[in-house]
């Protein structure tokens, strides 16, 4: 009988962390950890699924002026789109011309693409059969990627709508990204659920075999890679956020959080990281989210900013670093001056959720709500 208590509460336990609910825990500084996953052969192959159907290629965007500390006062939304199903995760193609949008919660598990400039819907990529926690571009545009809590990792040609390889996991996985590079795919989740493990995955792009898998704990609710991709950041679920090297694998910080962390974010310069968290909780529920900023060179917490209604989901600098821009899971967005931290810029656009994206060129921010419905932000000069 306890045995199956304990296994009970374990599903709870990562329930409730798929659900993004934050829970207290005693806050400490970083501690610098000796941690050397290896790599290994994944119990499991890559396998080929059959295409779907094609997919209407964009139109050209027009130039926008750069979202940054000097144009932030002009930003404005100029644009909202609906999946009709809650927003989980959003990105931008590199030339800012497409937006992916994922998510589900109930039936609705297909990834919705759409052309920015128009605001026409271009297609979707339907294969995956739980809410799909996270979608990238790669770097060079020609590739999307998607994690999900069916097990699987899905990459598709989303210009002709093909599923191209889908990586089956033990368990449900929500976070992928891949590195600056985009010679590397990384994708984050559970691996033994009993057990409350967690694992990184990392495959080679070019012929998808796997090359390290890197041990957590939990489950990876904030993942990412530093520009200069030298280091990969994940981790979140366990209330840590662990810093490796991607030469090796070696984790060389561990970023402590009083709570789970749900987003990251690396600046421009790799030389300060954000992660998204929850300064307060009553009765297990987050009453006042925060944003941690940590120094990469030391590991050293420098600053809290806190003033969210809710937990901080999502996580990004500006593309000069000049900007922090954070949306909690009520829907506030809140934009930070990096000389100072200093608040720059404070709205609260309606449907929740703290789903955020900014396009790589710096001109279009995408947020995302549980009302199905996705803000697109660009500044506006008014003379």
């Amino acid at each position: 009988m306890k045995k199956l208590m304990r296994i009970l509460s374990v599903i709870l336990i990562v329930g409730n962390v798929f659900l993004l609910d934050a829970c207290s825990f005693s806050s400490q500084v970083l501690t610098p950890v000796a941690f050397q996953p290896t790599a290994t052969s994944l119990p499991f192959a890559p396998t080929m699924v059959p295409p779907t159907p094609t997919i209407v290629p964009p139109s050209a965007t027009p130039t926008q002026i750069s979202i940054n500390a000097g144009t932030i006062l002009m930003i404005e939304i100029f644009r909202t789109l609906s999946p009709q199903e809650i927003v989980r995760s959003l990105a931008f193609t590199p030339d800012g011309t497409v937006l992916a949008a994922a998510g589900g919660n109930a039936d609705d598990f297909a990834i919705h693409i759409w052309d920015v400039a128009s605001g026409g819907a271009i297609g979707t990529l339907g294969g995956h059969s739980g809410i799909v926690w996270g979608v990238a571009f790669s770097p060079d545009g020609q590739l999307l990627a998607s994690a999900s809590s069916d097990g699987t990792a899905k990459i598709w040609d989303w210009r002709n709508g093909d599923l191209l390889q889908t990586l089956s996991f033990p368990d449900q996985v929500g976070s992928v990204c891949f590195s600056p590079d985009g010679q590397t795919l990384a994708v984050g989740g559970l691996d033994d659920l009993q057990n409350l493990k967690a694992a990184i995955w990392t495959f080679s792009t070019s012929t998808w075999e796997p090359l390290l898998k890197i041990p957590e704990y939990v489950n990876i609710t904030a993942m990412t890679y530093s520009p200069n991709g030298r280091l990969l950041i994940g981790g979140g679920a366990s209330r840590n956020v662990q810093v490796w090297r991607t030469s090796d694998g070696t984790s060389i910080f561990t970023l402590n959080h009083a709570h789970q962390a749900l987003g990251a974010a690396v600046s421009p310069d790799s030389s300060s990281a954000a992660t998204g968290t929850c300064a307060i909780t009553l009765n297990e529920q987050c009453t006042e989210g925060s944003v941690w900023v940590w120094d990469l060179s030391t590991g050293k917490l420098v600053n809290k900013l806190a003033g969210f209604p809710d937990v901080v989901e999502s996580v990004v600098f500006s593309t000069d670093g000049s900007l922090l821009i954070a949306a909690s899971r009520d829907g506030m967005l809140r934009v930070y001056d990096t000389t100072n931290y200093g608040l720059a810029f404070l709205a609260d656009p309606p449907g929740g959720n703290g789903a955020l994206a900014l396009s790589p060129d710096g001109g279009l921010l995408a947020t995302g709500g549980s009302n199905g419905a996705v803000h697109l932000w660009k500044i506006v000069y008014r003379p």
